[in-house]
């Protein structure tokens, strides 16, 4: 009697301790995935403001290396869309103002 109440004790006292490391486990991943999300959601609100000033290399630096989950890849692709377009419209502006110093020139 004496050793079958020792060997439940001490089978209770392991699958306390494997429950206890299961759940430091489920807390430290979690602790990551809110850190994860809280670090995401940061680099859409610093890209946001990085566009309405005109920063676009900035943004999409943020962007490019802050936003990886399927969560918030949509909004990052509408915002990389923008960055984009900017670029093109920058590139007529600049190869239009390079036409016409080369017209001046001559």
């Amino acid at each position: 009697m004496r050793t079958t109440t020792l060997v439940l004790l001490a089978a209770a006292v392991l699958l306390m301790t494997a429950a206890g490391c299961e759940c430091k486990q489920a807390r430290q991943q979690s602790a990551v995935l809110r850190w994860e999300r809280a670090l995401e959601t940061a680099c859409l609100e610093a890209a946001h403001e990085s566009l309405a000033q005109g920063q676009y290399a900035y943004a999409r630096k943020v962007l490019d290396a802050g936003v990886h989950s399927e969560r918030h890849l949509q909004e990052a692709e509408q915002m990389l869309a923008q960055i984009q377009e900017a670029d093109l419209m920058y590139a007529q502006v600049n190869s239009s103002r390079n036409e016409d110093e080369q017209e001046l020139a001559y």
